[in-house]
């Protein structure tokens, strides 16, 4: 008998740039000892993050290929026939090439992606074109597209690629450390960001651009009902074009004295944040999946848009979360001064949200990826 041990495919996962969130998946595989390429075009973007901690090699040794042609680089990848690739998106000119020569030479691969952001109004055409011709290329092309999200294999649905194409890939985030990662330290974290022991602490997190949503936020706090007002505190996490405008209107809505806007914090700290706090909002206009999973995985009730991708993903509305348009700040006010006036069903909303967390952990990530990547 052949007792033979088969060695695993060796998969080149190939980024612009590593994230905390990318990174969850790969520690799994690294933790299951599978062999990896990790590559990406730069070693970090400062602009868009500003993580202290070194991402791009926590698990395996990265490769840099460039944000320029990189001839070696595609050379690599058209030669090693044998060896799986799963493309992150089109962002840069070897990624695209990449895509090209793939769909010329009939390559099998992997591409994965979450919904695109919508055009502007009046957007270029030079842009419409160019995407048009992407999802042409994507769709004749001999290739698994993995999506972040239902939300975003119902777009491909309609950009008529068939199912049979598209597997939900979503974002994870480690669960299994949630338990673990309790508040610590709740009065004097909290204090700092000017908390006292009767406040009620609000949270979310992102980058701060138009489709994030965060002016919706403060606009939804500004109706809260004046008692309301008086026991809250709200604090918006991250950086981006949004930021100067954010401040002004938190000043214009007289709010200075309830909302605070802080730069980007180490993951560590900012989940330590979201897990001290008593509600986190995830007020996206368009965000292909998000934040609600990890203030799910910390055991906090979640009010997400139906912008979000991971909120209409995880949410049952008033089982594990709350769901409500985007534009309707009304709407968001209420949930939030209906969560805040009921420990109760704060409490049950939290737990609910915990226990779909548990539902995906990041090995499901990888049972995913091993089983369909081509």
């Amino acid at each position: 008998m052949n007792t033979k041990k088969i060695k695993p495919t060796v998969i080149n996962l190939i980024q612009t740039v590593a994230t905390p969130h990318n990174n969850v998946l790969i520690e799994e595989l690294y933790k299951k000892k599978l062999p990896l390429n990790l590559w990406y075009a730069k070693e970090s973007d400062s602009k868009k993050y500003n993580w202290k901690e070194d991402l791009t090699n926590s698990f395996y040794p990265a490769k840099i290929y460039g944000e320029k042609l990189n001839i070696p680089f595609l050379w690599y990848c058209i030669k090693h026939r044998n060896e799986k690739f799963l493309i992150v998106g089109w962002a840069n000119i070897n990624t695209l090439i990449l895509h090209v020569l793939f769909f010329i030479l009939r390559r099998r691969y992997n591409h994965w992606t979450d919904m695109p952001r919508p055009l502007r109004a009046s957007p270029a055409i030079k842009a419409r074109i160019l995407r048009y011709i992407a999802y042409i290329i994507l769709r004749y092309s001999k290739v698994k597209v993995f999506c972040v999200g239902m939300v975003t294999i119902k777009f491909f649905e309609t950009q008529h690629f068939p199912a049979s194409m598209l597997v939900n890939l979503p974002i994870f985030t480690d669960v299994e450390r949630a338990d673990s990662h309790q508040c610590k330290n709740r009065e004097t974290f909290r204090a700092k960001y000017g908390c006292n022991v009767r406040d009620y602490l609000i949270v979310g997190g992102s980058r701060l651009v138009y489709e994030k949503g965060y002016d919706l936020l403060i606009e939804a706090v500004a109706k809260l009902p004046l008692q309301v007002k008086k026991q809250v505190k709200v604090l918006i996490v991250g950086r981006g074009e949004e930021q100067i405008s954010i401040k002004k209107l938190v000043e214009d809505l007289g709010l200075s004295q309830i909302i605070r806007v802080e730069s980007w914090m180490e993951m560590r700290d900012f989940k330590n944040l979201i897990s001290c706090s008593d509600i986190f909002v995830h007020p996206s206009r368009h965000d292909a999946f998000g934040g609600t999973i990890l203030a799910m995985a910390l055991g906090v009730a979640v009010i997400g848009s139906t912008g979000a991708g991971a909120a209409v993903d995880r949410i049952e509305h008033g089982v594990n979360g709350f769901l409500y348009k985007a534009e309707d700040t009304k709407a968001l006010s209420h949930y939030i001064t209906l969560l805040l006036s009921d420990s109760e069903l704060r409490e049950r909303i939290a737990t609910a949200g915990r226990a779909t967390a548990v539902e995906w952990p990041p090995a499901r990530g990888v049972k995913i990826l091993l089983e369909h990547a081509i």
